[in-house]
């Protein structure tokens, strides 16, 4: 009860609403019941050249006018940030790998995560 209280507290305040469900709708995106990081990708920034890895959120972008585009959540290492950002279907590949770990390997620089062996 109490929760729910505070949480209805959050939900009507214009500028904590806002904050509070994007914070809400992170979390529950890494640790929901409904977990919205479970496609992780590799996408190419430069064609031959860097990649980064990520997580697709949303496959088609023709609500914004972007048909053939996919847009792809990059974490930032050792942050609890990153940003979205857009790119060509094309260049967005999707990898084997379990997403819990795709994450540990983001979130730590690379150092763990990964494959197990």
């Amino acid at each position: 009860k109490l929760f729910a209280l505070v949480e209805s507290a959050f939900t009507k305040t214009p500028l904590v609403k806002m904050i509070y469900s994007s914070v809400k709708d992170l979390v529950g995106a890494f640790a929901g019941d409904k977990k919205k990081f479970n496609k992780p990708v590799v996408v190419e920034l430069m064609p031959g050249g860097a990649k980064a890895l990520g997580f697709v959120t949303r496959e088609s972008l023709e609500f914004l006018g972007l048909p053939g585009h996919t847009a792809v959540y990059l974490p930032q290492s050792y942050n609890f940030a990153g940003a979205v950002l857009i790119f060509p279907s094309a260049q967005v590949n999707p990898i084997k790998i379990d997403s819990s770990n795709a994450m540990r390997f983001i979130v730590s620089g690379g150092v763990s995560g990964g494959v197990q062996s």
